[in-house]
């Protein structure tokens, strides 16, 4: 069924029933009719059989609507980074709609405004760069529109990033921050010039670097940061681009976090024999931070030499040739490439090959041919041009002889000659003239054979010699162009021809030339022509006569057409006068011939043809070379032929004309090369343009244009500090720096200088002063400023810069200077130590600490100083080492900063170090130290561990041994004793435990060796286990190890292990395989102070003597080999364990009458009592040496020793002399073994020793354990305190000690009882007894040891067994049982009657028993041994034994002391009898009542069953008595009373003085007239005050009683003690009371006695006022008497300490509970005022005055009672106030 929308909007169709089979679908229209413009909801309903459900029908307008995510995170990124994130924006309305997006700086977002039709999404891009490291969080708001522009609501969109977009305050930001990039950069592949030191100037070098090559290096960019580095890498900006050898091909990049990136640089020098530097910086993004690194290299050029320098091919006749072989080698090992400046083709001289390339380290062979044609001398100077390199010159030299002519044989030595002719003017001189001059003596010899002129006016002027002329400018000026080194004797004009183009028929044209002879000698010039050569000179052969010129002519003939030409014809020139030898006389005179060569060029191509194109390689450099200052600079070009044609080049006209190139024409066979060498002058420190332009196959469009530069060089640095440089305030004295950088921003080194006035130059320096830096080189200048006195400095200094490089002497032909200014200050301070007094504290010896010494300057100046370090205790000895070590004694403190000293102590003995630092400051103007000041003090305790055994138990089997004997058998006083000396250094060989042996017994270290005895118990007997507590009584922490032998031993491999075994090594196996003897734990580690225990295991698995090294070792300190020996004897076997043969007596002083009673110990270790009897015969023999003086008795020399237990056996020493008695007693154990004890006593006189009598402990355990608390493990209960030592104490006193017993347990409630035997003499007692201990609480007892009349020793343990309460319950339950099964049992009897018929009855009517019968009860056989053996014993089998009671943990209390006589106490410890109370017995009034015996198991419980009914009535009754008190309104007032209650008045605090001072006051200043009314008066109140004070007394005494007897009403024991207590406490109260009202009376009496009459005054009254006085004052003493004899009785004496006791005990209670703070600071009670009070009196009469001595008399007078004070002023001078009632108990 459908039910209709309730609207009218939505309607449907009729409601009808709508029926749908399964599978069918049916379409319900709904119409819609709105009426106006909104939105309309509704609902549509359906109704079926199992319910209904509806529709929800809504209608809706068209909206804008854009969606976007409410926030956008964007990544991390670093600063100057670019990160970038994507969004979605939709259009979800139903309207398209235009959007605009409004962001802040640094966001971009793209696209920033659109168009969204419905449904339609857009991605947005934002992105970010960062430019701070700071966490970004901004808003970016999207507009959306009409699509007329209107706005519409806004939408946010939060992002957030490293500069993150995120939204409104309202929401929640989302941030990311901006990291700042950092890249570490380090060198790959380091060499080792290489710097890569963080902290330092990075220098990446690439050695030496062949010309034309590239070097590669690698530096390794490591991103360590979270972020992506993006990086920049950037050249140096002020270097020439075309002169840059450096170059980096990453510009930029990026490193990944946590990645690395290899970057490369490259080095390509062009310039030769230059070292080139550069700085690349390495930049990450945002700038923050940057790395710059020096990139160095050396550019190596060739280095090619030839074999010789001089080719002679001597004569050779004409028409022959003549060959020799010479090589030429490239000693670098970059290529080379090499050229013959000849054409050999028209030369005589032939070089084969003229060209070629040399690897490096390579060699070739050159042939060089000698083919002439004339017969005359022959010489040629050749150039072998190299690239970049200088040209090499090679001398070819012969002589052509025919059969006419024959000239003189050119020799080497004759060119060393001519140019040594050449430099002295002497070689235009021919031959013969030269002669004639030497015959003449007009010219001279040298030593080495060459003329010259003689020098008879200038001595002292050497002849001039040949100088060393570059290679360079040899070649450039050899005379062929207008400068020339030398001139020449011969020239030629011109020099190079070009007949462009000829292509025929007609020969061209002849070229002029011109010879000309600039020599005064006739000469013969001679051109040497090959047949086929298209260029010759006519004539070929002519004479020139002196000092003139002859002409000829250049014909070219082109053989061929379309053909290149270009030729260098070759010419020599030669004195005529040397055609003959004969005409020579002299050999030094010969003069070589002069070579004079011709270019010419031409061509045949006809006009109309094109040439050839040029197909050529060219190396052409950009720079010239820096130079000097007007010096030529030089570069070398390749030109390289590649094609397979002819090349001819020719520089063109218009090339500049400021650079030279030579050869400027000529023509390269194909594959072959051509070496330029190129000159200029660089002018002007500007860079110039220098372009030629070479033209090749004489073709005009065949031009290479080639451009360099060039400039001279400045002479400047260029400083980083400007002008000015500022110095920080110095310490005068002392010198300060400041760093500088300067640059050399030329190509030349350049050398400088600083220059400092004299008067400056002790205030100031700077390094290096002086020095070379290299071109495009930073340097850095330290400037040193050292004031001399406390003021400001200025300064001028100069700095000289030239050219670097010049030889030594030489003054420098330029200089650039500048002037700098420098400003400092100089100031005074001092030093100062953070900690005055450093404090290592405590360490171990030969241990190592450090700790920090901080130094402060609060100045502000640097300053260096010095450290001095005095030891002052101990003092050394010798040369002795320090302790203390500075890790560095000088050193400087920037100003207001601090400086660290790390300070290191090494001791290397036991000793209290201290030492004392000084400091001085330093000076580095010239080195001295100051004056000593002391800075701080350090100090240290060098100790060695120091571990003590602090207390013993025993248990198990050795349960019954007494802790003095333990104490014995583990030789634990000589332990002590040994570990707190100082270690031998044998035992510091391991200072920590080591496995350093391989044998079964391992070698010791150390001499001492103790035994551990663990006594003796029958075998299968439980463990003898015993306790140790170990503890660090040093101030160190300390690490302790019980090392087995096993512990030490090193593993071995099984065959190397010994085979064969002695008999200790086989029982040590034994021993340790059963694991005999055990530890735990068997090592440790203590801090100063704390304790440890230590559980030593003794298991009966073998019968015999077990034994066992254990060696101790206490880590840096004390090795003590320790023997574990243990005893097992057979089961029913009598043992006792004797200690030793030997035992000392306590030393005792002569004539003592009444000496000590001393004690032997004798333990049964044995499972069966045994019995004792000592020989007492011998002692009779020691009495008969000794005047018949008992000097040993033994008191008891009988008895009988209870198995697992040990007896006492009393012993008296009675020495008569001072000396030492010795005697050998056997005791015999009755069916076992006799021992003979060597006894020995000491007698002393104690008027001889003094003060160093012993007279004190027992053992060293008596005062060590007493503070130990020794928790037995497993236990939850232990005692406050493990050993009481009463220590010496008089005879018959009463010493008590408060302890507590704690329960650790959470949720355990423990009961205790205590098991106390009868002492020989004395009596120990414990209060409580027994009792019960909750969880977490603890319970205090009381342990009382009344020593008895004699002088003795007492040591005993007094045993405390606990009990868990949950078991206890469990086993009086399980009791219960027992018993009422054993009465049934008893009761209950079986009718063994068989006939008896058996009645038949319903079983329904039996009655259900709840139990079923159980075996009839048998008593179990008592076994005669103690009950911590448990052996293993065959019982007989009961049905149902008796419940056991649960086995008790038990908690022993050590008890020693020593009783002296009381007239020796006195003697002796005269100080110490005021602490002890001498107890006495009073005499009993009644016998007190005897306490029947229970069971312990029953008198533990005996108060936890309480009935219900009786809890009931006590609830009943304390609700009534509460009910009651809060109803009464009395009680309501009392309680308001108490709480505004004033604060009272102590008569404590009242003192005889201060009662005194009042009487006499109140006598002189006020005299009352007291009427017999006011007598009568007073004495009633003063009754009535008594009355009240002992009703008061009586009231506070019952109620204490009452709080006694309800703290006391738990033990039934202490109830009946408790009752004793009061009656002696209500006996001593009366009598308190008696003697107060006594006192009052008498006070009373004196102070009406003492009263003023009103009478005249007179004698009389005087006199009788004297004699009332002494009456009442002998009436005090004679009551101060009788107080002090009743103070001595013995009741009231043991009333007053039973007081104090409760007292205390109240006290120690109440603050061990937290409610009382001992330790805090007292509370001040404040005194009422003293105030008179007014007393109405008429007016005084006149009074006489008295004389001199009645004045002198004073007159006590005291005021009469007021309701203000109800108590009189006491008058008596002895009055004490009366005891206070006794604390609760």
């Amino acid at each position: 069924m459908v039910v209709p929308p309730k609207t009218k909007f939505f309607f449907t169709v009729i409601p009808q029933p709508i029926f749908l089979s399964p599978g069918i679908t049916l379409t319900l229209p709904i119409i819609f009719r709105p009426l106006e413009e909104k939105e309309y909801m509704d609902q549509l309903w359906f109704e079926k059989a199992e319910g209904m459900f509806c529709v929800d029908l809504r209608a809706t307008l068209p909206c804008h609507n854009l969606t976007c995510p409410p926030f956008l995170q964007l990544p991390m990124c670093a600063v100057g980074d670019t990160a970038e994130a994507w969004f979605c924006l939709d259009n979800v309305g139903d309207l398209p709609t235009f959007f605009s997006w409004d962001f802040p700086s640094p966001f971009q977002m793209l696209p920033t405004t659109g168009l969204l039709e419905p449904g339609q999404a857009c991605q947005i891009k934002v992105t970010i760069q960062p430019l701070m490291a700071i966490i970004y969080e901004v808003q970016a708001t999207c507009w959306p529109m009409f699509p007329w522009g209107h706005l519409l609501s806004s939408r946010g969109c939060s992002a957030g990033a490293a500069g993150a977009l995120v939204g409104f305050s309202s929401r929640p930001p989302i941030s990311a921050p901006a990291k700042c990039a950092q890249l570490l950069v380090s060198i790959k592949q380091k060499r080792p010039e290489d710097q890569d030191v963080e902290g330092f100037q990075k220098v990446l070098h690439f050695g030496s670097v062949a010309v034309g090559c590239t070097a590669k290096r690698q530096i390794k960019l490591y991103n360590p940061s979270v972020v992506s580095a993006p990086f920049r890498i950037e050249m140096a900006s002020d270097t020439l681009a075309k002169d840059q050898a450096f170059s980096c091909p990453t510009a930029h990049g990026i490193v990944p976090p946590g990645e690395k990136r290899w970057v490369s640089v490259f080095f390509h020098p062009e310039t030769l024999d230059v070292r080139t530097m550069d700085y690349l910086s390495i930049m990450p993004s945002g700038c923050t931070s940057q790395t710059l690194l020096q990139v160095v290299g050396f550019c190596r050029g060739p280095d090619v030499s030839l074999q010789h320098y001089c080719v002679n091919f001597s004569w050779v006749n004409l028409g022959e040739r003549s060959e020799q072989p010479l090589w030429i080698e490239n000693k670098s090992d970059c290529t080379a490439h090499f050229q013959f400046a000849i054409d050999c083709q028209e030369s005589v001289f032939s070089i084969r090959p003229t060209f070629g390339t040399l690897v490096g380290k390579a060699r070739k062979t050159l042939h060089c041919a000698f083919q002439p044609t004339h017969p005359i001398i022959y010489f040629r100077r050749v150039a072998c041009l190299i690239h970049h390199q200088g040209p090499l010159f090679l001398d070819l030299l012969g002589t052509c002889h025919s059969d006419s002519t024959k000239p003189a044989i050119l020799k080497p030595q004759h060119l060393t000659w001519y140019r040594t002719h050449l430099v002295r003017g002497l070689t235009l001189y021919p031959p013969d003239i030269l002669g004639i001059m030497l015959h003449e003596k007009k010219l001279e010899q040298d030593r080495s054979g060459a003329l010259m002129i003689p020098t008879e006016d200038l001595e002292d002027t050497p002849a001039p010699q040949y100088p060393l002329i570059p290679p360079m400018a040899e070649y450039f000026f050899d005379g062929s162009n207008d400068m020339a080194i030398f001139p020449p004797p011969v020239s030629i004009e011109p020099v190079e021809v070009d007949f462009g183009a000829c292509p025929g028929p007609e020969d061209p044209s002849p070229v002029p030339l011109c010879l000309v002879n600039h020599t005064k000698g006739k000469i013969t010039v001679v051109w040497t022509r090959r047949s086929d050569c298209p260029f010759w000179v006519t004539p070929d052969t002519c004479d020139v006569p002196p000092l003139k010129s002859m002409a000829g002519r250049l014909h070219f003939r082109p053989p061929y057409p379309n053909t290149l030409y270009a030729v260098e014809l070759e010419a020599f020139a030669v004195y005529k006068v040397l055609q003959s030898y004969s005409n020579i006389e002299e050999d030094c005179t010969v003069c070589p011939s002069w070579c004079l060569t011709l270019r010419a060029r031409g061509h045949s191509y006809h006009p109309s043809l094109e040439h050839h194109v040029p197909q050529y390689s060219l190396d052409a450099p950009k720079l010239f070379p820096a130079v000097s200052p007007g010096d030529p600079s030089y570069r070398s070009l390749l030109l390289v032929n590649k094609g397979s044609t002819l090349l001819t080049f020719s520089l063109a006209p218009k090339s500049s004309s400021d650079i030279s190139l030579r050869p400027s024409s000529g023509l390269v066979a194909p594959g072959a090369h051509q070496i330029f060498l190129v000159c200029t002058y660089p002018k002007g420190n500007a860079w110039k343009q220098h372009t030629f332009y070479l033209q090749f196959n004489f073709g005009p469009q065949y031009l290479k244009e080639v451009s360099m530069q060039s400039r001279e060089e400045p002479l400047q640095l260029r400083l980083d500090a400007g002008r000015s440089i500022f110095f920080k305030p110095t310490w005068v004295g002392c010198c300060s720096t400041s760093l500088s950088t300067c640059r050399n921003p030329s190509r030349l080194p350049l050398e400088f200088e600083w220059r400092v006035s004299q008067q400056h130059r002790k205030m100031l320096a700077v390094q290096p002063a002086r020095g070379l830096i290299q071109p495009n080189e930073s340097l850095t200048l330290t400037w040193t400023f050292s004031p001399l006195e406390e003021t400001k400095y200025l300064f001028q200094v100069g700095l000289w810069v030239w050219e670097g490089g010049l030889p030594p002497n030489t003054n420098p032909p330029a200089t650039t200077h500048y002037m700098l200014r420098l400003v400092g200050m100089g100031i005074t301070s001092s030093l100062s130590a953070k900690e005055k007094e450093l404090d290592f504290g405590n360490m171990l010896v030969n241990s190592k600490q450090s700790r920090l010494l901080v130094l402060l300057n609060a100045g502000s100046c640097t300053l260096h100083y010095r450290l001095f370090l005095q030891q002052r205790s101990p003092e050394l000895v010798g040369d002795g080492t320090l302790a203390l070590q500075l890790d560095r004694t000088e050193g400087s403190v920037p100003a207001r900063s601090q400086d660290t000293i790390c300070l290191t102590a090494c001791p290397k003995l036991q000793a209290q170090f201290s030492w004392t630092i000084s400091y001085s400051l330093l000076s580095h103007r010239d080195n001295k130290v100051g004056e000593k000041q002391e800075l701080c003090h350090v100090s240290l305790m060098a100790v060695y561990p120091l571990l003590s055994i602090l207390d013993a138990c025993s248990m198990g089997s050795a349960e019954g041994i007494t802790r003095k004997h333990l104490w014995r058998l583990f030789s634990l006083d000589m332990l002590n004793s040994y570990l707190e000396r100082d270690p031998t250094p044998c035992e510091l060989t391991y200072k920590v435990p080591t496995r350093h042996s391989t044998s079964q017994i391992p070698h010791v270290f150390t001499p001492l060796k103790l035994d551990f005895n663990f006594g003796a118990a029958p075998i299968e007997a439980p463990p003898s286990v015993v306790l140790l507590v170990l503890k660090n009584s040093g101030v160190v922490p300390l690490d302790w190890a019980f090392l087995f032998p096993s512990d030490q031993q090193i593993d071995l491999e099984l065959w190397a292990e010994q085979a064969e075994f002695d008999a200790t090594e086989l029982h040590q196996m034994r021993v340790l395989d059963n694991c005999i003897f055990s530890i735990s734990p068997k090592a440790g580690s203590l801090s100063p102070g704390q304790e440890r225990m230590v559980e030593f295991k003794y298991s009966h698995v073998f019968i015999g003597t077990d034994r066992l090294p254990v060696l101790f070792k206490v880590s840096h300190g004390r090795e003590i080999l320790l023997n574990f020996v243990g005893v097992t004897v057979k089961p029913e076997q009598k043992y006792v364990h004797f200690t030793s043969t030997s035992h000392q007596f306590i030393p005792v002083p002569i004539g003592d009458p009444l000496p000590p009673r001393q004690i032997y110990e004798l333990y049964n270790g044995g499972s069966v009592p045994v019995t004792y009897e000592i020989q007492t015969n011998v002692l009779l023999h020691v009495q008969e040496k000794n005047f018949n003086h008992p000097i040993f008795c033994c008191l008891n020399p009988q008895g009988e020793i209870p198995p697992g237990t040990t007896a006492q056996v009393l012993w008296i020493f009675s020495p008569i002399e001072a000396k030492t008695y010795s005697v050998d007693v056997p005791i015999h154990i009755l069916g076992w073994n006799s021992a003979v004890i060597h006894f020995q006593g000491v007698g002393y006189d104690p008027h001889v020793m003094g003060d160093t009598a012993p007279f004190h402990n027992i053992s060293s355990w008596d005062n060590s354990s007493i503070h130990s608390r020794l928790m037995v493990p497993g236990q939850n209960v232990f005692l406050s305190q493990s050993h009481i030592s009463l220590g010496n104490i008089p005879v018959q006193s009463k010493c008590s000690r408060l302890l507590f017993l704690n329960n650790i347990s959470k949720n355990e409630t423990i009961a205790f009882v205590w098991q106390l035997r009868p002492l020989d003499f004395g009596e120990v007692s414990v209060s409580p007894v027994r009792g019960k201990v909750a969880p977490e609480e603890s319970i205090p007892f009381v342990v009382t040891l009344k020593a008895s009349v004699h002088a003795s020793f007492y040591s005993l343990d007094l045993v405390c067994k606990v009990y868990q309460q949950e078991l206890l319950k469990q086993y009086h339950k399980e009791l219960q049982e027992w018993k009422d099964e054993k009465v049934r049992q008893e009761m209950e009897f079986t009718i063994t009657d068989r006939k008896v018929k058996r009645r038949v009855y319903c079983t329904a009517c039996e009655p259900v028993r709840k139990y079923k019968t159980l075996p009839p009860i048998k008593n179990q056989q008592p076994l005669n041994r103690p009950a911590n053996w448990n052996l293993k014993i065959p019982k007989e089998e009961t049905s149902w034994p008796c419940p056991q009671l649960p086995s008790p943990g038990m908690l022993r209390l050590g008890l020693t002391a020593r009783a002296h006589a009381t007239d020796y106490f006195l003697a002796n410890f005269f100080s110490d009898f005021p602490r002890h109370f001498l107890h006495r017995e009073l005499p009993k009034r009644k016998h007190p009542r005897e306490e029947s015996e229970t069971s312990e198991e029953e008198s533990l419980d005996s108060r936890a069953l309480v009935s219900k009914q009786e809890k009931q009535l006590l609830v009943d009754c304390l609700t009534s008595i509460i009910r009651g008190l809060l109803e009464d309104k009395i009680f309501h007032e009392a309680v308001d009373q108490n709480l505004v209650e004033q604060i009272p008045y102590f008569c404590q605090f009242w003192s005889e003085q201060s009662a005194r001072f009042m009487a006499q006051n109140s006598s002189l200043h006020l005299v009352p007239v007291l009427s017999p009314s006011s007598k009568s008066w007073e004495d009633s109140k003063s009754k009535e005050q008594e009355e009240d004070k002992l009703r008061l007394g009586k009231k506070e005494a019952g109620e204490e009683e009452e709080k006694g007897e309800e703290e006391e009403e738990e033990l039934e024991e202490e109830e009946e003690e408790e009752e004793e207590m009061e009656e002696e406490e209500e006996t001593g109260k009366e009598e308190l009371e008696e003697e107060e009202l006594e006192e009052k009376e008498a006070e009373l009496l004196a102070w009406v006695g003492t009263e003023p009459m009103l009478q005249p005054t007179s004698q009389e009254s005087l006199k009788w006022r004297w004699q009332q006085q002494l009456k009442v004052i002998l009436k005090e003493e004679q009551e101060q008497d009788e107080k002090e004899a009743t103070s001595r009785l013995p009741a009231f004496t043991n009333l007053q300490e039973a007081l104090l006791e409760n007292m205390i005990q109240n006290i120690l209670v109440e603050a061990s509970r937290g409610e009382v703070v001992l330790t805090s600071r007292p509370r001040v009670i404040a005194l009422p005022p003293l105030s008179v009070p007014r007393i109405p009196t008429p007016d005084p009469l006149p009074v006489a005055p008295l004389g001199p001595q009645q004045a002198e008399v004073p007159h006590p007078v005291a005021p009469p009672p007021t309701d203000s004070l109800q108590t009189p002023a006491p008058t008596c001078p002895r009055f004490r106030p009366a005891p206070s009632p006794p604390p609760r108990q």
